[in-house]
């Protein structure tokens, strides 16, 4: 079939993304562009691999016309024989950060209630480029400047344990994606939140728009950034495996940050405060430098908390544990460390 035709590079970076993936694969989908193309892709996928697909809609109950939003995408879903779930927020509340959490969360237990692994999402190169944009406003340093990754940990603990985030067409536009579904005579929803100029990532979204140029600048210069990050995150996943030890009673964490350079003991000290207190964000990256600076020095460390975990240095080596009272009488942290491990390996 012609729509089909030049489908097989995109075919395998799902290949690529969920060759370990168990269960059904989930898709994140609004009925946007995106997420649309993104459905149709892997149903093509799934046909020529063997795999089972599991499509699921999160009606925020926001706006009025999310409901028949998610019934359009439930018919289309059926009449691809790909089964359909729609959830639904019980207590919605008009803020960005509260809704993205309750939407991570309610995909991931769904997804592992029926046995899968690998949650499947629309991003495409042209969020990449609105990412870099508000990154370099906030200063981000070279390595969140590389974007968002391929593959990523569910970014919400502890419903999302054991769930890997997987974006198979992060490196496609949003116009060829557009274009495949032209092809199949589809038409996509428009979510009016695309044009509130109150959000960032709006605005963002205009300026690159109004020129192109400045985003294929962007894209090439992501890929260089890119690469250097993947040298860099084979060294943190060699570290967390041989120098990173979580306690026998399974509450702390112990390594050695004085293997890495600065910028990596950096990077490798905010993931273990995320791990041994399971946040979904890390620390001010201005404030976990300091802390880091401070754990290297020769001079006596008297101890510190940051992020909601308690540090102290014994014998050269960081020991974390969380704040009392701050995760529950179980902290999980050997889990975490073991996904953090396996992402890191998976990226390799």
């Amino acid at each position: 079939m012609r729509q089909l035709e030049g489908l097989a590079p995109r075919l395998a970076a799902f290949d690529r993304l969920c060759h370990d993936a168990r269960g059904p694969v989930g898709i994140a989908i609004s009925g946007g562009s995106d997420s649309l193309a993104l459905l149709f892709i892997a149903h093509e996928w799934a046909r020529s691999r063997g795999r089972k697909l599991a499509a699921l809609t999160f009606d925020h109950r926001l706006r009025t016309a999310a409901a028949g939003e998610a019934a359009r995408v439930a018919t289309i879903c059926r009449d691809l024989h790909i089964p359909h779930e729609t959830l639904r927020w019980d207590d919605p509340v008009n803020q960005q950060s509260s809704a993205r959490r309750a939407r991570h969360a309610a995909l991931a237990l769904a997804l592992k209630a029926q046995g899968g692994t690998h949650l499947l999402t629309g991003h495409t190169a042209n969020d990449q480029a609105e990412t870099f944009l508000i990154r370099a406003r906030q200063g981000s340093g070279w390595y969140g400047l590389a974007g968002m990754q391929a593959l990523s940990m569910s970014p919400v603990w502890p419903e999302g344990e054991g769930v890997r985030i997987a974006r198979p067409v992060l490196s496609e536009k949003r116009e060829d994606l557009r274009s495949l579904l032209h092809e199949r005579g589809q038409v996509w929803i428009e979510d009016p939140s695309n044009e509130n100029l109150a959000y960032e990532r709006v605005r963002m979204r205009r300026l690159l728009a109004r020129s192109p140029e400045t985003a294929e600048r962007i894209s090439r210069c992501m890929k260089e950034l890119a690469g250097l990050r993947a040298v860099e995150d084979r060294r943190l996943g060699r570290w967390l495996c041989d120098h990173v030890r979580v306690s026998a009673a399974g509450d702390g964490i112990e390594a050695d940050l004085g293997l890495l350079p600065m910028d990596a003991a950096v990077r490798g000290l905010a993931l273990l405060i995320q791990a041994v207190t399971g946040r979904e964000t890390p620390p001010r990256q201005e404030n976990t430098a300091n802390l880091a600076q401070r754990l290297r020095a020769d001079q006596t460390f008297a101890g510190a908390t940051l992020g909601g975990a308690k540090l102290v240095r014994r014998q050269g080596r960081v020991h974390l544990m969380p704040e009392a009272g701050r995760d529950g009488p179980e902290t999980l942290v050997s889990r975490r460390i073991d996904g953090l491990r396996r992402l890191y390996a998976a990226r390799a």
